[in-house]
């Protein structure tokens, strides 16, 4: 897991500096590897900076991706442990009328590795939050493999690390060897499920090689 120290609270923070004053707890690797580790930290990290929602197609260098984020993503890669093995998670993402919006990615290598990474994702989704899944149904991202199990949309309710209620949206999918999460996450008062589902819905995912 991730413990972040929050010396600073200004708006000229980013995403790249506050994941930079990370300190990793073990040999070096963060295990979980979902992005709602880090997104409950960065929302908290990035609160005293929430812009109106202003929305740009945007996404991860070098990823056949663009989603629909309400404020301008930065991107951040992570070393992290997913399906038992070590690799570079990517995370993009910003904050805006003090809700997360993120899209995390990563590269397996190997297709064996998918579905227990995705089944991963999903657990890890829902305990990082303690949470419930208020509503669930199969993702529906175009050119996103099929028959995954663990290809999801949820949405969720759950509780920040110190206390008070969460909501958050997450999506699951992957491509190949490639697995995918997008993720909105909010404070439950300040959670706006219309702009949640615009972000989910935007998922634009080039078609396999």
């Amino acid at each position: 897991m991730l413990n972040l120290e929050y010396a600073q609270r200004s708006c000229g923070r980013s995403i790249r500096r506050v994941v930079a004053r990370a300190r990793l707890l073990g040999p070096g690797v963060v295990r979980v590897a979902a992005v709602t580790a880090l997104a409950p930290l960065l929302a908290t990290a990035l609160a005293a900076c929430s812009p109106a929602l202003d929305w740009r197609q945007a996404g991860p260098q070098g990823v056949d991706i663009l989603l629909q984020y309400p404020c301008k993503p930065q991107s951040v890669t992570q070393a992290v442990v997913l399906a038992g093995k070590r690799l570079d998670m990517s995370m993009t993402g910003c904050e805006a009328a003090h809700m997360t919006f993120a899209l995390a990615h990563a590269d397996l290598g190997e297709p064996a590795l998918v579905a227990p990474a995705l089944a991963e994702l999903r657990h890890d989704a829902i305990s990082n939050i303690r949470g419930h899944v208020l509503a669930q149904q199969p993702a529906q991202v175009r050119h996103a493999s099929s028959a995954q199990p663990d290809a999801v949309e949820l949405d969720l309710a759950g509780q920040a690390p110190g206390g008070g209620a969460l909501r958050e949206h997450v999506v699951l999918f992957a491509q190949g060897t490639q697995v995918f999460q997008a993720t909105v996450l909010a404070k439950d008062a300040d959670y706006r499920k219309d702009a949640a589902h615009t972000f989910a819905a935007s998922v634009q995912l080039g078609s396999a090689p």
